[in-house]
């Protein structure tokens, strides 16, 4: 029952996540719309960035809080390996979103904001499975 009660939690934060991941990813977008791929990754990133933030914040003070540390040699190795499984989140989106966007847009005939948010979702759902299992089994341990 603690395993389930902790996996809800980190859905819960991940529905914050995926609130300011999409709401700055098409922010961006709005201000300045492109069908450059390589300017859709930056956005991408800087969006991943702001909800890789509010994860931490979150994960680490409610979902795993009896698993983080937050002083001695402990924390640093926390932060660390977050900040090594943030980068890895960020690689999987950015690929996932790379290559499926264009994908999406060109070979299903629908507009590009449509073709950013599919791949956009899925993009963060394959990397915030991977974000759970390296935070439940590396991060904090």
């Amino acid at each position: 029952m603690k395993r389930l009660w902790q996996l809800l939690k980190f859905v819960f934060v991940g529905f914050g996540n995926a609130i300011i991941d999409l709401g700055v990813f098409n922010g961006l977008y709005f201000v300045a719309p492109t069908h450059n791929v390589k300017r859709l990754v930056f956005y991408n990133t800087l969006a991943v960035g702001a909800a890789i933030l509010n994860s931490y914040i979150w994960n680490s003070r409610w979902t795993f809080r009896q698993q983080h540390r937050r002083r001695g040699p402990g924390a640093m190795r926390q932060r660390v390996l977050f900040l090594i499984q943030s980068l890895i989140n960020v690689v999987v989106n950015d690929i996932i979103l790379g290559f499926i966007a264009p994908w999406i847009a060109e070979t299903h005939a629908v507009n590009h904001v449509l073709a950013n948010n599919i791949a956009k979702v899925l993009a963060m759902f394959l990397a915030s499975l991977t974000s759970f299992v390296m935070m439940k089994l590396v991060v904090f341990v």
